[in-house]
């Protein structure tokens, strides 16, 4: 009897798992106003999951996000941010949401991305780096940023920023959409240590 009780226990606590786990799925599909069709929005869900499980199972510093844009649209939106984002920034997701996290963003971008002729780019400024997204110059690639945000309090951290952007080409418009599924991680200490020349 007793054993019969705590399996019917385990399949309540399993059922209200993958209810939550839908739940939050579906609010973050609610933020992308695009009309995506079903492969990608299939896609979308599952790499929400993978991030959701990721972060069940490991405990790590880092921040997982996954950002979806349309090519030649200027605003990207954040389908799923981590609750981790909160210590990093002293935002909640649903915060930074309401804010923008392009907002919080202080300063030039110092980005690398990953070219076919192995040639990387030193810096570059936010609206150059907005204006080389619209015109589909992130194509399926590596990419890596490092740049300031400003936290809720105004405390201004220096983080990295890594990702891999896929595209897909959305049947419902003939567009193409970019997923890009990265990493945010303070990196404050380490560059500012650099910029003393305590390490080279």
């Amino acid at each position: 009897m007793l054993e019969n009780s705590i399996l019917l226990e385990a399949q309540h606590l399993r059922i209200d798992l993958t209810m939550l786990f839908q739940q939050t799925i579906d609010e973050s599909l609610s933020a992308l106003k695009i009309k995506l069709d079903w492969e990608i929005e299939q896609e979308i869900r599952e790499r929400i999951s993978v991030l959701i499980f990721d972060e069940i199972v490991n405990d790590m510093p880092m921040v997982p996000y996954l950002a979806v844009w349309e090519d030649g649209a200027n605003e990207i939106v954040h389908a799923y941010m981590s609750p981790k984002i909160e210590s990093l920034c002293e935002y909640t997701p649903w915060e930074l949401k309401q804010t923008g996290f392009i907002n919080i963003v202080r300063g030039d971008i110092l980005s690398f991305y990953r070219e076919n002729n192995g040639v990387e780019e030193k810096v570059n400024r936010i609206a150059e780096a907005k204006e080389k997204r619209v015109a589909g110059f992130l194509e399926n690639r590596n990419w890596e940023g490092c740049y300031k945000i400003e936290k809720k309090g105004g405390q201004r951290v220096w983080v990295i920023d890594r990702s891999t952007i896929t595209r897909f080409r959305n049947t419902t418009n003939g567009k193409i959409v970019c997923l890009s599924s990265g990493i945010l991680l303070e990196t404050t200490e380490l560059l500012e240590k650099r910029e003393k020349g305590e390490i080279h």
